[in-house]
């Protein structure tokens, strides 16, 4: 009996495409926080990531760039300028610069190894954004190194870099971020979700939610894949979400897709 259920856990513990190819354990994260709880603090700082775990989120969503001295920090634009002030290029100033800066009420923009240390040993998981080229064996090596390879999620727009890291990492759970024109027809969208995350040798789609309907979602699940959406405030629609089978919502307010999903 208890082999039986120890290979039980084991097959039910890893998703798989309905060709039969395995892959790493979905971490579990129903709630993703938006650049940290950004409905109350300011996006991308650490106490925005700590408001996140401090409601219960499930993950909180970072974005990551690379500084000119090789430091990778969080931020999602490719400009200083809306979240600290400064009309800078992303990329063209070393961290010692950038940890000057302002991103809002006192908070500085801060590394990714910071945040990693601030959610390991929580239950909120590291959702990393990958902003730009270049330092995917970078990324993998710090979830590595603070021993996150089973509950951080790598997500990216770009296919070529989702593969990339799955090819170096076949341990971390990938998903592929898209969205898709208002007039393009269901079953394309799904064909297009499907053969794109077997190219990246992925089984998560985390797709823009005006487009999520139950026939999409339902036949993605068919094909092995799980569904996140992104990002969405109105409770309403993340209910709606919720009930036609989405498993994780993204949003700027943890807190009321917390409450959705509990009457889920």
């Amino acid at each position: 009996m208890k082999k039986l259920l120890a290979l039980v856990l084991m097959v039910s513990s890893a998703a798989v495409f309905a060709d039969g190819n395995a892959f790493p354990p979905i971490p579990s994260a129903p709630v993703v926080a938006h650049r940290g709880f950004s409905g109350i603090k300011p996006e991308n700082t650490l106490a925005a990531f700590r408001a996140a775990v401090e409601v219960g989120a499930g993950g909180a969503e970072c974005d990551i760039r690379r500084a000119s001295d090789g430091v990778i920090y969080i931020m999602h634009d490719g400009n200083f300028n809306r979240t600290a002030g400064h009309d800078i290029p992303a990329g063209t100033i070393p961290y010692s610069e950038i940890e000057a800066f302002d991103a809002g009420e006192g908070e500085k923009i801060p590394t990714l190894e910071s945040y990693l240390t601030l959610l390991k040993g929580t239950a909120t998981r590291p959702i990393i954004e990958v902003k730009e080229d270049g330092f995917e064996e970078q990324l993998v090596e710090m979830i590595r190194a603070f021993e996150l390879e089973s509950t951080a999620v790598v997500i990216d727009f770009s296919a070529a870099r989702v593969k990339k890291v799955r090819e170096l990492a076949p341990e971390i759970c990938c998903a592929w971020l898209c969205s898709f024109n208002s007039e393009t027809p269901e079953d394309e969208i799904a064909e297009k979700i499907i053969g794109t995350l077997k190219d990246c040798n992925t089984n998560v789609v985390d797709m823009q939610f005006g487009r999520a309907t139950p026939t999409l979602v339902r036949k993605l699940n068919e094909a092995g894949i799980s569904v996140w959406c992104w990002t969405v405030d109105n409770p309403e629609d993340i209910q709606r979400l919720y009930d036609m089978g989405v498993d994780s919502v993204t949003t700027d307010f943890p807190d009321r897709a917390l409450e959705c999903y509990r009457k889920k």
